[in-house]
C-alpha cells in the first residue's frame, strides 16, 4: 500500500525485531527488490532507529494521564501522532537525530 501511495521506491529501515526478520517476511521482501530497499540496523541499536525518537515524543504526550476508556486513549494517541505528522521538522529530526546520513 505504501509503495502504491508513494508511487516510487521505498526505503525500509529494518530494526531486526523477530517478526520483521522471519523467514516468511524475508521471502516476501525478496520479491519486492524492484521498489523496496532494506537497510538493516545492528541487532540492538535503538539510538540508530528513528522510530525510537518518535515513540519518545508520543510517550511524552501520553504520559502521566489517566484514561477512562480505551477509546479515550486511542483518541489521545491519534492526536499525538497527528501533531507529529503535521510537523515536518520533527519527522526530519527523527532521522537526523540518529546521526545517520539521509539519502535523497
Amino acid at each position: 500500500m505504501l509503495h502504491a501511495r508513494l508511487g516510487g521506491p521505498v526505503t525500509l529501515i529494518w530494526d531486526n525485531y523477530s517478526s520483521h526478520t522471519s523467514a516468511q517476511v524475508r521471502e516476501w521482501a525478496k520479491g519486492q527488490e524492484r521498489w523496496l530497499r532494506i537497510v538493516p540496523l545492528p541487532a540492538y541499536a535503538p539510538e540508530l532507529n528513528p522510530v525510537e525518537l518518535l515513540w519518545k515524543i508520543v510517550k511524552d504526550l501520553l504520559a502521566n494521564r489517566a484514561f477512562r476508556s480505551i477509546h479515550e486513549l486511542a483518541e489521545a494517541a491519534d492526536a499525538a501522532l497527528s501533531k507529529i505528522k503535521h510537523s515536518p521538522h520533527l519527522l526530519h529530526g527523527f532521522f537526523t537525530g540518529t546521526g545517520l546520513a539521509l539519502l535523497e
